[in-house]
Formats: C-alpha cells, sequence, structure tokens
C-alpha cells in the first residue's frame, strides 16, 4: 500500500520498465459488457497473508456471490505479492500479458504511474454510476484520474496529525485543539511550562510527509505539474512561509529539541524507535506528528499515559480548517488485460463498499476513503480517532505520486536535508533555492543535474 512507516516507502512511485501502452491507448480497455460468468477471477494483494485478512476476503466473496448471482459458480483466488516484487510483477504482467490479474490492490503513490504505462482499466462510467462514487473523498479519487479518467478507486488511508495528552492540555490550561499556526506554538509553549524539561512540539528534520503539511498549510506546493513537466515550487511566498515556520519550531520558537536534526519520526534514519515517538509515549514530549498506526509502537515503550493519548489534524497557518495532511494507502483497479473487466469491476466495487473498507481499515489502523464514514461515532468519539478522521477529510498526494519522488525523497532526501541544513544555520534563501532546482531536475528527469 506504500504506506508503511519510512518515508522511503511513502514515497515510493514506479515506472514499469518496457511497458509501451500510454493513457490514449486505454480507452478500448474499460470494463465490457460481457455478461457471462468467469470460471475464475484473480485478485493480487500486496503484502503477506495472515488470518484476518483472509477471513476479511471470504467474507467478501460470499457476499459478491450472494450480490451478483450470476456469478455463483465463480472462483475468487488471492495471489499475495511481496510489496518488494509488485513492480517486477505488474511488469511482466502487462509486457507478457500472461498471469496478470483481474483486480490489483496498488499503493496509491504507484498509481497514476501504473495507469500511465497502460496497465489499468478505464473504469471512468463504472464509478460515476456507482452509488458508493460520490462519497469518495474527492482528493483521493483524484489521485487516481490521469487525463480525465479514473483507472482506480480508493480502497483505505491513514494520515499524519498530531498527538496529544488530554491530561497534559488540562493541567497547561489548553482548552481546545489548535487551529492555527500561532495557536500551535502558543500551546506547545504553555506545555513545556506546565512541564518543566518536556519539549513543546516534535520536529524532526528528515521527516518529509509531515513538512509538506506545513508547506501545504500556507497555500503553498512542493511542485506543480502542467503538459507533462514538473516545476517546483518550494520558493514561493506560501512555501517558504511553511518551511521556515517548521524550521523556527526549532530555531525561533524553541519548542523542538535540537537533537531531533537528521532523524525521522523514529530516530537516527533506519531506526524503529528512539525519536520523538519514543519520547512523547516516555512522556517528554508534549505533542508527536505521526498517524493512528503509531499506537502499538508507542505502548510498546510505555502505557503510562496512553488512556489520556488523543488527536487533532495539523493545523493550517490561519485556520479554521486543518491543512492537507498526505494521504498514504492503497487502490484497487481493473487490470488492462484482464478479460473479465465487468465481473473484476462487480467484486471491486464489494470489496470497496464502504462497509468492508471501513471494517477492513478499522482492522489495519486506517481509515475508509468515504467521507460519509468519517464522521461515524466509531471515529467522532474517539478523542484518539476523531482527530485523525478530520485529517483524514482533508488530504492532498500530488507530486508525491509522481515516477521520480522515490528518487526525490527517498534517495536524494532534497526536503529532509534542506531542513537539516535549516536547522543547522544555513542561509534560508540559498538553501531553499538550491532543494527548489534540486527537486524540480530530479521530478522531472530523475536526476538532480
Amino acid at each position: 500500500m506504500t504506506f508503511t512507516r519510512s518515508a522511503a516507502a511513502l514515497g515510493a512511485a514506479i515506472a514499469l520498465a518496457g511497458a509501451a501502452a500510454g493513457i490514449a491507448g486505454c480507452g478500448s480497455s474499460s470494463p465490457s459488457s460481457a455478461s457471462s460468468a468467469p470460471a475464475k477471477l484473480t485478485v493480487w494483494r500486496m503484502g503477506g497473508s495472515v488470518p484476518s485478512q483472509v477471513t476479511w476476503m471470504n467474507g467478501v466473496v460470499a457476499q459478491f456471490h450472494k450480490q451478483f448471482p450470476q456469478y455463483k459458480t465463480t472462483k475468487v483466488a488471492v495471489d499475495w505479492i511481496p510489496w518488494g516484487n509488485r513492480t517486477t510483477d505488474w511488469t511482466n504482467a502487462l509486457t507478457s500479458g500472461k498471469g496478470g490479474p483481474d483486480i490489483t490492490e496498488l499503493g496509491n503513490t504507484d498509481t497514476p504511474g501504473i495507469a500511465t504505462q497502460g496497465a489499468l482499466s478505464a473504469i471512468t462510467s463504472q464509478v460515476k454510476g456507482w452509488t458508493s462514487g460520490s462519497d469518495i473523498i474527492a482528493g483521493n479519487l483524484a489521485n487516481d484520474t490521469v487525463s480525465g479518467q479514473n483507472y482506480a478507486v480508493p480502497w483505505f488511508g491513514g494520515v499524519r496529525g498530531i498527538w496529544y495528552n488530554k491530561d497534559q492540555f488540562a493541567k497547561a490550561g489548553i482548552s481546545a485543539a489548535p487551529t492555527t499556526w500561532a495557536q500551535l506554538v502558543t500551546d506547545a509553549k504553555a506545555l513545556m511550562k506546565a512541564y518543566p524539561g518536556t519539549y513543546g512540539l516534535g520536529a524532526p528534520s528528515n521527516y518529509t510527509n509531515a513538512i509538506v503539511s506545513f508547506i501545504w498549510g500556507a497555500g503553498g506546493q512542493v511542485a506543480v505539474q502542467s503538459g507533462g513537466k514538473w516545476t517546483a515550487d518550494l520558493t514561493s511566498p506560501q512555501a517558504e512561509a511553511g518551511i521556515k515556520f517548521y524550521a523556527d519550531l526549532l530555531l525561533a520558537s524553541k519548542v523542538s529539541p535540537a537533537k531531533y536534526i537528521g532523524q525521522t519520526e523514529l530516530g537516527a534514519p533506519g531506526a524503529t524507535s528512539g525519536g520523538s515517538d519514543e519520547d512523547f509515549a516516555k512522556g517528554t514530549l508534549d505533542m508527536y506528528i505521526d498517524g493512528p498506526w503509531a499506537k502499538s509502537s508507542l505502548t510498546a515503550v510505555s502505557t503510562k499515559n496512553a488512556s489520556q493519548w488523543a488527536s487533532f489534524p495539523i493545523p493550517s497557518e490561519n485556520g479554521p480548517n486543518p491543512a492537507p495532511a498526505f494521504a498514504g494507502g492503497s487502490d484497487l483497479g481493473v487490470w488492462a488485460k484482464s478479460a473479465n473487466k465487468t465481473a473484476a469491476w462487480d467484486l471491486l466495487s464489494v470489496m470497496d463498499s464502504p462497509a468492508n473498507a471501513t471494517t477492513f481499515a478499522n482492522s489495519q489502523g486506517f481509515f475508509p476513503d468515504f467521507t460519509s464514514q468519517l464522521s461515524s461515532p466509531a471515529y467522532s468519539s474517539s478523542p484518539l480517532l476523531s482527530g485523525f478522521a478530520k485529517a483524514a477529510g482533508y488530504t492532498q498526494i500530488s507530486p508525491l505520486n509522481s515516477k521520480n519522488w522515490g528518487t526525490a525523497d527517498a534517495t536524494d532526501q532534497i526536503i529532509p536535508d534542506m531542513m537539516k541544513a535549516l536547522m543547522q544555520g544555513a542561509n534560508f534563501t540559498a538553501t531553499v533555492t538550491k532543494a527548489n532546482t534540486e527537486l524540480q531536475n530530479v521530478l522531472n528527469t530523475g536526476s538532480e543535474s
């Protein structure tokens, strides 16, 4: 799903080598009107087979047979594809025309690139005619839209928000979660005053997926695409405001410790703990940026304050709405070379029904991609989940779904290196301008120069 805890995996995007078909050639691959029941449908799921997911899928298949009795004899085979193998397997299936699925799960950062290579069937008419289609979070569906055509639908996702301790907020005199940057800093300082020896808000420099929310929260963009070309936008006044605010959490506001320079939220690059995550769990950091999936790793450090943990969305510069959060997760698409596109869509619509998507997302620590579900009592009544659920309604993906983003972020570490240099006192204009040039080159060519 490319929504793992590492920034590298979150930013990963792919280019299917050797796949020659383009978007223009995909129109004829839209689901056909053939009504004959196939003997078998093959679904490619990413990751490893675990009992809970097998049970969930078995339930979906039973619903599929009941909801579409014309397919009552159709066998549904699920192949589990390791995330690291997905590019090779997609490429081989596309170029050979053999051994491919009827439905494939994709990380949402994968989808635009896969669609552009001609591996997915256009399903625009199916999405428009689907009763649940209008309920999909618009920003997430936009990620699955290329040249005006839908090539997948969002399945589940997750976003980052800000973890905090309800008891600490109350004792610091904070009665409501902040909705602006100024309020965020004020609250961080109030917490540090109420709890001497703590820091108010962790700001690791190697944390692109948090940093971009502050760029977006000021109305800026990381990069924009037009006519197939990317233009980096880090030097716009809005983007620079977001970059400066994040750096100033250390430099000017002094609510984040210097030890997070060069760290991810999990500590030193490659570590699984020891950074702002562990400090929050121990109570030495008052607020911490991460997603709801972090709960298991936080409780592994300490359960002392777990009953008081809650969340709120990352604020925008001036409120009242949250800053857009990077939405990572998985999509579902119909394979372009499937001989059973109609049946594949019908099965996909059952897999991704609001009820099934919600059940699956909850079991994995994520959220469904349907607006109506995000306001359900299961989320709104939970102090921990309600903030994340609200954030999930304000999402953005581009350019973290561009084919060269993995190089820009995971390999070249352009934004982390920029932020690290700024936090170490480098000249702001020169540092951001350099990063902007490098980012634009990588997004367009795959190389910084």
